[in-house]
């Protein structure tokens, strides 16, 4: 009778052919199951959208009509800093039929199949255990839709894939299929270029010198600087980039904003900061496990030993991902973000390292239990379906899975009569509905919370001035201030919600940041009621939900 640590060794563990094709399917099943799951999501409703797809995939409606969005400055600086990869993945697909955002529903779960078949390769050229693999395909699945960073399909959703893919390429000592897949990251999400040239540049003489991994590194820095070539030459009609003395003094940067980037706390701003730190965001628990891993290779446990030379490329992708995050940070912001260069390294780091350490527990602990003796085999049994609960069975164990932070809106009314307007109208509104507008309907808005980057002074130099007509606009009792900004702006319609005019919800709304000008609208609604909310019965044309359109051109005609 064999026992359940035979059964371990047998089927997890020997690396036969036969067992990798096993795993490898069960991992792919499982990560096809999470898309599905995704989909159920995706697909809720006419009006689903993902979140960053607002910012980063309205544009790409021109692909389907070329007519949208004109002279609109928005769709103009996010279609020109869209990676080229992305841009000519989804003209492609456009030009078969694929809406984008169609594109970008399918796209998530068929980038989580392939990423994972590369991560269980990486994995079993890491250590070959068919188990180890599987278990590291399933903490890595689920750091990817705990979070919208592959749900959403923006650039950042190619960089799993594009890391696992290289880094098993280079274990596998293949050149060419290397350098295809580095010019993608270039393509792609170009900040992944320099954490893998920094990688080659480690492999070279760490832990030794090596010949052939100098060939690779001059190969990585030939298709790096093609690929780079043209940011680094072009010249960008919305730079400068803001520089760290001057985001310094802007509000936009500090808690409270939307774009928040420096915290007085510094544990915070160095490790767990969304755009700053060097943590990400959300991941399993059982990826914490990963901490255990120098401290068992110390007690020498038996399925640790059988680690590869090849395991150091966790090691230098771990130093590069420091080396890039540190370079980030001392060249604010001429690299973006810092935490573009970690948290996604640290997602394949650490999930390979805590299934190697979920893995050799189980085992080391199973082998003390290989008497076929019943006590120890139920407990033998227990431990197994206590390894499968934490790993596999992990997502049941919390109250919300696959928080993909998708936007579903059912304001059909609103919707409906906006895409029955001429496409060169224009849409003022300080309401967080603004960022629903464009991408659901294809007509372009003044400003909108997503919408309004500081990072290029050429384009927010020309976005700040709006949200703060805006805002005096909206707040003034004078009419004829109101009816200004309308002319100023060529505004057609001026979009408001139910919190617009209340005085308790203003301090909470996306734009507090402007202090001075918020408090001048609170105290001018504290003593008069502006002239729009005077005018919104007269010239509303749509009530929905909350959301008012008022026309433009009512309120221009209006006298008081």
């Amino acid at each position: 009778m064999k026992t359940i640590a035979s059964w371990l060794s047998d089927y997890g563990l020997r690396s036969t052919l036969k067992n990798q094709r096993i795993w490898l399917t069960a991992s792919l099943i499982i990560a096809a199951i999470y898309g599905g799951l995704f989909w159920r999501i995706a697909f809720a409703g006419p009006y689903t959208i993902p979140d960053d797809g607002r910012q980063h995939l309205f544009w790409m409606l021109r692909y389907v009509d070329p007519g949208l969005f004109p002279g609109d400055i928005i769709a103009d600086y996010f279609q020109s800093v869209a990676p080229a990869g992305y841009k000519a993945l989804y003209w492609l697909g456009a030009q078969i039929g694929l809406h984008p955002f169609l594109l970008s529903k399918l796209l998530p779960p068929l980038l989580g199949m392939v990423g994972t078949a590369y991560a269980f390769h990486l994995a079993m050229a890491i250590i070959p255990a068919p188990l180890v693999a599987f278990t590291s395909t399933i903490i890595l699945n689920q750091s990817l839709w705990m979070w919208d960073e592959l749900a959403s399909a923006p650039t950042k959703a190619f960089n799993i894939l594009l890391i696992v893919a290289f880094l098993h390429y280079v274990v596998r000592q293949r050149l060419l299929h290397s350098a295809v897949v580095l010019g993608l990251q270039g393509l792609f999400y170009p900040q992944t270029v320099f954490v893998s040239v920094v990688l080659l540049g480690l492999r070279t003489v760490w832990p030794q010198r090596k010949p052939k991994a100098w060939k690779f590194l001059v190969v990585g820095l030939a298709v790096a600087g093609i690929v780079l070539l043209p940011y680094a030459m072009g010249t960008s009609p919305y730079g400068p980039v803001v520089t760290l003395e001057q985001a310094r003094t802007m509000a936009e940067f500090h808690p409270g904003s939307r774009n928040a980037f420096f915290y007085d706390n510094a544990l915070r701003y160095w490790l767990f900061a969304a755009r700053s730190g060097f943590l990400p965001p959300v991941v399993p628990v059982t990826i914490c496990a990963a901490l255990f891993l120098p401290l068992l290779c110390r007690v020498r446990l038996p399925l640790l030993k059988t680690i590869s030379a090849e395991g150091v490329v966790l090691h230098q992708l771990s130093l590069a991902s420091i080396v890039m995050f540190l370079a980030s940070h001392s060249l604010l912001f001429r690299l973006h973000l810092p935490s573009r260069y970690s948290r996604h390294s640290i997602k394949i780091i650490f999930s390979i390292a805590a299934a190697m350490v979920l893995v050799a527990l189980l085992e080391s602990v199973l082998r003390r239990l290989s008497s076929t003796r019943l006590w120890q085999q139920s407990i033998a049994l227990g431990l197994a379906i206590g390894f499968a609960t934490i790993t596999v069975g992990y997502p049941n164990l919390l109250n919300s899975f696959l928080n993909v932070v998708y936007v579903n809106s059912d304001r059909t009314a609103l919707y409906a009569y906006l895409q029955q307007q001429p496409r060169d109208i224009r849409i003022a509104s300080l309401a967080k509905e603004a960022e629903n507008i464009p991408a659901v309907t294809g007509r372009s808005v003044l400003v909108s919370p997503g919408h309004s980057l500081p990072y290029h002074q050429g384009y927010y130099a020309q976005i700040r001035p709006r949200i703060l007509d805006l805002l005096a606009a909206q707040y003034s009792p004078d009419l004829a201030q109101l009816q200004a900004v309308i002319i100023t702006h060529d505004i057609d319609f001026w979009l408001i919600d139910e919190s617009s005019f209340n005085l308790e919800a203003l301090p909470k709304q996306w734009f507090r940041q402007f202090k001075p000008e918020l408090i001048t609208a609170i105290e001018q609604l504290q003593q008069q009621s502006p002239a729009l909310q005077r005018l919104q019965s007269t010239c509303t044309v749509v009530s929905d939900q909350g959301k008012t359109l008022i026309s433009a051109p009512c309120l221009l005609e209006a006298k008081e």
